[in-house]
């Protein structure tokens, strides 16, 4: 569980961006090695990869 920073506006201060970049590769790294990932939003779960 983690939360999504990506979908907001780019962060003015080089640490924020770093931070939010970051977060990105981190997330696609436990995605790739995840037999599921689901992204929720506003209660609503998006099933993005499912390996059966």
């Amino acid at each position: 569980v983690s939360n999504e920073v990506g979908h907001g506006i780019v962060p003015l201060g080089e640490l924020s961006r770093e931070f939010v970049d970051e977060s990105g590769w981190l997330h696609q790294a436990i995605a790739a090695s995840a037999a599921r990932v689901e992204f929720i939003m506003a209660g609503l779960a998006l099933t993005l990869k499912e390996q059966s």
